[in-house]
């Protein structure tokens, strides 16, 4: 569960950081308004990412254990 909670933060700060660059190059927006907007898609895209972030470390720890002859993880 923590490799998947730090796979969420990182590819969301970096969602994050594409989103403030775009609305600083992109558009002519106040500040208030770019930040009210960047805020909105970032928390949008944590709440999508987040539950997608743990099957995808799922699926890596299954991968990794079969790799590594786990009993209990080997196909039947």
């Amino acid at each position: 569960m923590t490799g998947s909670m730090y796979l969420s933060a990182v590819v969301t700060e970096l969602f994050a950081a594409a989103i403030a660059v775009g609305l600083f190059f992109g558009t002519s927006w106040s500040p208030a308004v770019a930040i009210s907007v960047g805020l909105a898609l970032h928390f949008a895209f944590a709440a999508w990412f987040f539950p997608r972030s743990i099957s995808l470390w799922v699926a890596v720890e299954y991968a990794t254990d079969v790799q590594n002859g786990e009993w209990w993880a080997r196909p039947r």
